[in-house]
């Protein structure tokens, strides 16, 4: 510890507190400096986005946000509850409720669709199979 670390302790010590004492005998005044300018977050234009048949946006903006999205259009029973969600305002609760009514609608429609895949492919499956045990036993 040097001489003047030692005297700015027994000062802390005296005063209380190191906010206490004079700019060049704090302890951390040689880590402090002024904030510079970041030169590589210089704002940028960004490309607006714009708004296409059967998109949906929040109530309070005026126009599309420029933040573009890869997602699928709204689609089934799902896209209307997502659509009557985004109706409502996001300050309320009721919009945030029905936004999670849409998931579940949503995961129940992709697993009715797997359903009537597999019902539709296994009886096929099954004569196929009857058939062909008919066709080798004679």
């Amino acid at each position: 510890m040097t001489d003047r670390q030692r005297q700015g302790l027994e000062q802390m010590e005296r005063q209380g507190r190191a906010v206490d004492l004079a700019a060049r005998e704090r302890p951390g005044v040689p880590m402090e400096h002024a904030p510079h300018a970041l030169t590589a977050a210089a704002p940028r234009h960004l490309e607006q986005q714009r708004q296409r048949r059967g998109q949906v946006r929040r109530v309070g903006l005026r126009q599309m946000t420029p933040v573009f999205g890869t997602g699928q259009p709204l689609s089934g029973l799902s896209g209307l509850v997502r659509r009557l969600a985004y109706s409502i305002r996001e300050t309320k609760a009721r919009h945030w409720m029905i936004l999670l009514l849409a998931d579940r609608v949503d995961v129940l429609e992709h697993r009715m669709a797997k359903l009537v895949k597999v019902v539709a492919i296994v009886p096929a499956g099954i004569a196929g199979i009857v058939l062909a045990v008919r066709f080798f036993r004679d």
